[in-house]
């Protein structure tokens, strides 16, 4: 029969045994992950070229520096509303229909380059001028849609300035 075991002896690697393993598992995930890491190390010679690593290594070495002048700008009088006026624009765009502002864009844009070509005439207006461009299709368009606009605006205003419409 056999002996009994009494005590079991823990074999602890060497330093040098742990040091070997961890290599070695360090050269099977950089095996399994080589095109990962080859991106990444492409990014990162393309942002030393760009000079955009000497940047943040600036940022890191002088921390405490730029946080002291941000807070400082932070806390001026005026950047609380600028803050307060990006997070409403941010809302604002958000709010809008892209299709409807890729429309309102692009005829803003044709607009300007006619304003701009009808400045280069010097040429006057009379009123009967103006009456015989309200028979234009697209002016009349045009002004409709401000109509509109000016509709919309004033029924959002009316609900916060309530007194103009009741005349108090």
């Amino acid at each position: 029969m056999a002996k009994a075991i009494k005590q079991i002896e823990l074999i602890q690697p060497s330093a040098q045994e742990e040091h070997a393993k961890d290599i070695a598992d360090l050269l099977t995930q950089l095996g399994q992950n080589r095109e990962a890491i080859s991106s990444a190390i492409d990014i990162i010679g393309q942002l030393q070229r760009s000079g955009i690593l000497d940047i943040v290594q600036g940022f890191l070495h002088s921390k405490e520096k730029v946080a002291a002048i941000a807070i400082d700008q932070v806390n001026q009088p005026n950047m609380h509303n600028i803050i307060r006026n990006g997070f409403n624009t941010v809302d604002f765009l958000g709010s809008l229909d892209p299709q409807q502002m890729n429309i309102m864009m692009n005829a803003i844009t044709k607009g300007l380059d006619e304003s701009a070509e009808v400045m280069k005439s010097n040429e006057k207006t009379s009123v009967l001028g103006l009456m015989k461009a309200m028979r234009d299709p697209d002016i009349n368009l045009a002004i409709h849609s401000m109509l509109g606009f000016l509709k919309g605006m004033g029924r959002e205003m009316g609900k916060e300035y309530s007194h103009y419409k009741t005349g108090e």
